[in-house]
């Protein structure tokens, strides 16, 4: 699953009458293989997914597959101009869509190879003939790397898209009949990798999620490394850092203490891991794994793997997981009520102008994110779903926002399972105070792009 407002935009080129360069790139658990093979169901298509491979290796498998996807014979010694040429204009009047998966691979072997697309868009093809879509699932590469190599030629992309986590709204409104605890939790665990909701139903519930992929994870085949990027380097360094991330070991200085690590040193690997956006900074010398799944499976499994094989997904949930699902799910849960403020203001039903909502990384864990209104007034927001909201909340809240001193007289508690009664009569008497109870998020769906 993925954003239907992204195949839209790779459409609107497809149906220009120019000849055009498109570039994807983003995980491929957030529908990387799912958009690209929708994207061509209708269409005339060459589709090549590069290998890691030297460049002359590469241009005969190459060669390779365009003879077997198309019957034209095209000649591995020549240049890839040639071939694309001599096999789009074989085609005749239809627009040819020319995929180039795992495109860092063709690039890092050929750095020449963008001039190769320059040239097609101008001379190589008639008008209107072609549209070449380059897709990577390497971040790091095409962030960095490609920058570099593309240059000026960069205006000749027509466009670009980055596929990103799927918000709580969008995964709710994939699935509005879903119960909101477990939609809370199931979110919590895959997070907004769209590719994974494969099979879900609104009748899915955590535990069926997450036995699935305990039982994939207790395969003799499975690889323990499989969540670091294929072409990482050191995984050992990287695992480790990883475990005690998951743990909640998250200050740069702590970190360097449990792996006895320079810290500069250390430094460029959590730089590396924030480039693949594994890893991102919370707050100063703060880092956090930034996917949820990745973040589960480090936390309750990695850990565990011995007693994953032992006792089988079924006991190893009971065992590991099922207790703690509230508290993980509780994480996510600040992401939901960000979400719908977010809706709320979208349908004008809040009494002033929001320019936003930002994360906010409480030492004390008091305040979850602000609001921030139009002005540069802020209102801060504190969340709960594993329990009722505790009157002592406020109190925490408001001496949270004075340590920080944040400029703040308002505060909005949020949660999923009510409020005590002295918090409830606090509303009525304490100026600047908000109660929001969601209510499992009724009317919490946003279809917008899906």
């Amino acid at each position: 699953m993925y954003r239907k407002q992204d195949l839209r935009f790779l459409q609107d080129i497809y149906d220009r009458k120019s000849n055009d360069i498109a570039l994807l790139y983003g995980q491929r658990s957030c529908g990387l293989s799912e958009i690209i093979s929708d994207f061509i169901k209708d269409k005339q298509c060459l589709y090549y997914k590069a290998g890691s491979v030297r460049d002359n290796t590469q241009k005969e498998l190459f060669a390779g597959e365009i003879y077997d996807q198309t019957k034209s014979l095209i000649f591995p010694d020549e240049d890839y101009e040639k071939m694309m040429t001599n096999y789009i204009n074989e085609v005749g009047d239809e627009k040819v869509v020319v995929i180039f998966d795992d495109f860092q691979y063709l690039a890092k072997e050929n750095p020449t190879l963008i001039n190769f697309f320059s040239n097609m868009l101008y001379k190589g093809c008639r008008p209107g003939s072609a549209m070449f879509l380059l897709a990577s699932d390497d971040i790091r590469w095409v962030e960095n790397d490609m920058v570099r190599l593309v240059g000026r030629r960069s205006s000749e992309i027509s466009g670009v898209i980055k596929l990103n986590d799927l918000t709580p709204a969008e995964f709710m409104g994939m699935f509005p009949g879903m119960n909101a605890s477990e939609a809370v939790g199931i979110y919590s665990v895959l997070g907004g990798k769209g590719a994974l909701y494969t099979g879900l139903t609104s009748a899915s519930t955590v535990k069926d999620v997450v036995i699935c992929h305990l039982r994939r994870w207790s395969d003799i085949y499975f690889n323990a490394d499989s969540f670091l990027p294929k072409d990482i380097r050191e995984p050992l360094v990287y695992n480790s850092i990883l475990v005690y991330l998951a743990s909640g070991v998250n200050k740069l200085n702590d970190i360097h203490k449990k792996m006895d690590m320079d810290r500069a040193k250390l430094s460029v690997y959590l730089k590396t891991l924030a480039e693949y956006g594994m890893v991102k900074k919370a707050a100063t010398s703060i880092y956090v794994i930034a996917d949820r799944i990745t973040l589960f499976y480090y936390r309750f499994v990695f850990c565990h793997f011995s007693s994953l094989a032992m006792l089988g997904p079924e006991r190893f949930y009971r065992k590991y997981i099922e207790k703690n699902i509230p508290a993980f799910a509780e994480e996510v849960y600040p992401l939901f009520c960000m979400d719908h403020v977010r809706m709320l203001s979208a349908a004008g039903l809040l009494s002033f102008k929001m320019t936003g909502t930002e994360p906010f990384y409480d030492k004390e864990g008091a305040i979850d994110f602000l609001i921030v209104a139009a002005g540069g007034n802020i209102i801060a927001c504190s969340c709960r779903s594993a329990q009722a909201m505790n009157h002592n909340t406020f109190d925490l809240v408001r001496a949270s926002i004075k340590k920080n001193k944040l400029v703040c007289d308002n505060i909005w508690l949020f949660s999923a399972l009510g409020f005590d009664q002295k918090l409830a009569a606090m509303k009525k008497t304490t100026e600047g105070l908000n109660l929001i109870d969601t209510d499992g998020f009724k009317g919490f769906v946003d279809t917008n792009g899906l």
